[in-house]
């Protein structure tokens, strides 16, 4: 069984998800429906494609049970707006996702996306609140609410999901990191493990600007292994670096193991 992770610390004043601090009963209730629901059917939408994991048989669940006192911070790039729910839904035991749904990531989405839109916008907003997708406002910076948010839930050890390239990227070429994963791992209150993963093939069975998935296509994850930031951060104190200049070393370590797990990637998903 997976322990719970949950640490109480105190409320932060502003909170980018609806209902959470309002109806705060209402949307637990609605998302321990929701995150079941939707993490089962990204499992159930996997067997319709051709989907590889490497390593295989790889769950989420391990690394968490195993570091229940860390913060857990999983980074990847990022191909199709399906890209979350459906690849952690698919790292994840079933079990997991009925009876600890409080251990399912957090995950900054983009506010004009997940919150906006003319068609059913109170519902999408609802969906996505329960989902734990919190609303993050482009151009805003690290400095908004969505990131004071996660680094809450980083001190209530759980997880948090991070898009690092901050929009869909199709290309095999990782985007550069923005610095927001820099700023989660610096203001965390221990040093984060940060798990990196490389996907391909999400493009083809959501390309951007469609709203039909396709299935039978080819997917692809590779897990890379995980990122203890202790000796990073001790590195950056020893030699007196700045909170700029820390959070840049943060963030160009991550991108340097982000972008060799995606040329690793592309030599097994493009073969054939």
């Amino acid at each position: 069984a997976v322990v719970s992770r949950r640490v109480r610390v105190s409320p932060i004043p502003a909170i980018p998800v609806p209902l959470y601090h309002s109806h705060y009963k209402l949307w637990r209730t609605s998302s321990k429906i929701i995150i079941p629901l939707v993490g089962l059917t990204s499992k159930l939408y996997f067997k319709l494609n051709q989907t590889s994991v490497y390593p295989s048989q790889y769950h989420l669940d391990d690394l968490i049970r195993q570091n229940a006192d860390r913060p857990l911070i999983t980074v990847s790039n990022h191909m199709s707006c399906l890209d979350d729910p459906l690849l952690w839904g698919l790292l994840l035991r079933p079990s997991t996702l009925l009876r600890h749904w409080d251990l399912v990531r957090w995950v900054p989405g983009a506010h004009e996306i997940c919150y906006e839109g003319e068609k059913f916008r109170e519902m999408k907003s609802f969906f996505m609140s329960c989902g734990k997708t919190s609303s993050c406002r482009r151009g805003e910076g690290i400095y908004q609410p969505c990131m004071d948010f996660s680094i809450q839930q980083l001190k209530e050890r759980t997880p948090v999901h991070i898009f690092v390239e901050g929009r869909v990227n199709e290309t095999r070429i990782l985007i550069r990191t923005k610095w927001g994963i820099g700023r989660l791992v610096q203001e965390c209150d221990v040093p984060p493990l940060v798990l990196p993963f490389a996907h391909r093939g999400m493009e083809e069975v959501l390309p951007l600007y469609h709203t039909v998935p396709k299935p039978g296509k080819k997917v692809t994850i590779r897990i890379g292994m995980p990122i203890d930031t202790t000796e990073i951060l001790s590195d950056c104190r020893k030699f007196n670096f700045t909170e700029p200049a820390t959070r840049k070393c943060v963030t160009d370590v991550i991108e340097m193991k982000l972008d060799k797990l995606c040329q690793k990637i592309n030599d097994v998903h493009y073969v054939n």
